[in-house]
């Protein structure tokens, strides 16, 4: 199964995931997995959310990519 069927298969299943999930779930970096995830955002088949930091802070020693979630529409 290629990237791009794994990234569905696992999304629609779960519906919602973090990118840093979904990167372990397909045993891949994030930066691969947000690349592929660029096609199904681009036919509307993926929403993505941005959550806001837990500590109102802006010192960014939190892992980014943790905040950013995939949703299944």
């Amino acid at each position: 199964m290629n990237l791009l069927q794994h990234i569905r298969a696992i999304l629609s299943t779960q519906k919602r995931l973090s990118l840093t999930a979904l990167a372990k779930a397909c045993g891949t970096s994030t930066d691969d997995v947000e690349a592929q995830l660029c096609f199904y955002l681009h036919k509307g088949l993926v929403k993505k959310k941005n959550l806001r930091l837990p500590c109102g802070s802006s010192c960014q020693q939190c892992d980014l990519s943790a905040l950013v979630i995939y949703e299944w529409v």
